[in-house]
């Protein structure tokens, strides 16, 4: 989706100088995602010899294949999904993306179990029998992931009450309301800020079985699992916990040009302050971290030239 961009230059009689307009496909306004991807669209405009805007969509199954097809450009997402798209696995089951790219890896999402901080669990186990959310009708990505989060610990969804919901946000509801037992969400949401703050909510961390990691990368490729430590920001969190963990990731379309992805991936990599001061999410995001091996999609030639070029991909 590009356009040209050169009224200024017209109002003056000038000959224009052009540029190019690229799409930035996220989630909706309000969202981690949008705010990610503004960051992301105004860091790159000012940075580049291109303009970039973030499109509001209703979520990976509706803009990946977007990407997938060239009517959007760019797409926020995570290196679950990226894989996921790709194979026609998961929540793209049957449907293989294959015109899809990695352009960057973004900062880091760890997510897990939620309790009530009053309940007397203690583990994932101990919830055997409650009422637990096993089903997210609007959000097949969240119930991969907890299916996974259990799997590294020998564990399966047969074991609650099985509860279904619309999304994340919902289950922290039902939770904060005594309706369910645990619900699955990201330590940095709001939902868990507001959980938080009327009753009282804790993670349970995940304690993992011999080979339950392996297990999990097989449900969720791209995820590993990594100690989530107290900090601000953070609530549920008084002690280091072992969370199931994944990176967020800028994908593109194969159809972009292999200098413009490398232009957008150089200016995040030179400008992490300035991403930290449009998104919160970049604060404690390390350039060097950028690139992260991916076994199932494929990173874009342009982003890869880059990574050569600093030194973060070798061959």
């Amino acid at each position: 989706m590009k356009s040209i961009i050169c009224a200024a230059a017209l109002l003056c009689g000038a000959a224009p100088a052009l540029a190019e307009q690229y799409s930035i496909g996220t989630l909706p306004q309000g969202s981690s995602g949008y705010v990610i991807a503004a960051a992301i669209a105004s860091t790159a405009s000012d940075h580049t010899d291109n303009d970039f805007i973030a499109v509001a969509t209703g979520g990976a199954n509706l803009v990946l294949p977007q990407v997938n097809s060239g009517e959007m450009d760019f797409a926020t997402s995570n290196m679950i999904e990226a894989s996921y798209a790709v194979t026609g696995t998961g929540n793209f089951e049957g449907t293989p993306l294959p015109e899809l790219r990695i352009a960057a890896v973004l900062p880091r999402y760890q997510v897990g179990l939620l309790v009530r901080r009053d309940s007397e669990f203690k583990t994932a186990a101990d919830l055997a029998g409650r009422p637990v959310p096993t089903k997210y009708s609007a959000m097949k990505m969240i119930e991969l992931m907890q299916d996974a989060t259990l799997a590294a610990e020998g564990l399966d969804p047969s074991r609650f009450e099985a509860t279904a919901v619309p999304n994340f946000a919902k289950a922290v509801e039902l939770l904060a309301a005594g309706r369910v037992d645990a619900a699955y969400a990201a330590a940095t949401s709001a939902q868990v800020r507001e959980a938080d703050a009327s009753v009282g909510v804790r993670f349970l961390g995940v304690n993992p079985v011999p080979g339950g990691e392996e297990k999990m990368q097989e449900i969720a490729p791209g995820s590993y699992l990594d100690t989530m430590e107290p900090g601000p920001g953070l609530v549920g969190v008084d002690k280091p916990l072992t969370m199931f963990s994944y990176e967020y990731a800028l994908l593109v379309g194969a159809h972009v040009p292999d200098q413009v992805v490398h232009d957008l991936v150089k200016a995040l990599y030179e400008n992490q302050k300035e991403l930290a001061e449009t998104s919160p999410h970049f604060k404690g995001w390390e350039p060097a971290r950028i690139y992260r091996e991916s076994r199932k999609a494929k990173y874009h030639p342009g982003a890869e030239a880059f990574f050569r070029e600093v030194g973060l991909l070798k061959n």
